[in-house]
């Protein structure tokens, strides 16, 4: 059997950093953050606070895929998160983790609720492990 051509432990593979300014953009729509490619593999998910969230007391995030909004990371209370969410939501609970077995990608949404207009300061960092099948190195 032939040997795996990176077989190093990297942790998370894709990262997407979102300062106060971004968060109060985003507002309480869904925001894209990244996708699942067809056949690929979500084993990991977390949001971590860099910077706590300043002038709003009510924030809270959830991550997950398009159709599945929580899956990923189920509801937090941000404002109040002293460091790290992880694996929280339904659809990474069990092994392998969350598989794209469809034919096209599937975006990866963060979404916002309370006053996120009141937002004055925070940075938060989503960390996830997307394993992808098609990013073969020749």
């Amino acid at each position: 059997m032939p040997q795996l051509a990176n077989n190093e432990s990297r942790g998370f593979t894709h990262y997407f950093r979102m300062t106060a300014t971004d968060l109060v953009a985003a507002g309480t729509a869904a925001k894209t953050i990244g996708v699942v490619p067809r056949g690929g593999i979500v084993t990991n998910a977390s949001v971590t606070v860099i910077t706590a969230i300043a002038g709003a007391t009510d924030i809270t995030l959830t991550l997950g895929i398009t159709g599945t909004a929580a899956g990923l990371i189920a509801s937090t209370d941000l404002d109040a998160l002293v460091a790290t969410a992880f694996n929280t939501g339904t659809l990474v609970d069990t092994e392998p983790g969350y598989v794209n077995n469809t034919t096209s990608a599937v975006n990866i949404i963060a979404t916002l609720g309370g006053t996120v207009a009141d937002i004055t300061a925070g940075e938060i960092v989503f960390g996830l492990t997307i394993l992808d099948p098609f990013a073969i190195t020749p």
